[in-house]
């Protein structure tokens, strides 16, 4: 059985953990709020319930792309790097409305 994710899938989670991170540091000092109402939600419920789901929901899409992406490598391939442009570009612009403005 083979283990190993690739390397989209490695950034992805990476970018998503470094966010994760970032947003507990940041709000925990009253710098920035979580502009996601659903993950707002769960930030009121603790640190540590925050990360699990924020973390749990990218590592099944993961997986799930992993699977897919054994079948269509190629097509997988092109997804990931297109959600991650996504997230990076989407987390740069809602940091900016919520935070700065």
């Amino acid at each position: 059985m083979n283990l190993s994710i690739s390397r989209e899938s490695a950034v992805l989670f990476t970018i998503c953990a470094v966010d994760t991170l970032l947003t507990v540091v940041l709000v925990s000092a009253g710098l920035a709020t979580e502009a996601n109402p659903l993950m707002a939600r769960c930030l009121d419920l603790g640190y540590t319930f925050f990360c699990m789901v924020k973390l749990a929901v990218v590592a099944i899409t993961i997986a799930a792309a992993e699977s897919y992406g054994r079948r269509h490598p190629e097509f997988v391939k092109r997804i990931m790097r297109t959600a991650i442009t996504a997230y990076v570009g989407v987390y740069v612009i809602i940091f900016l409305a919520v935070n700065l403005v």
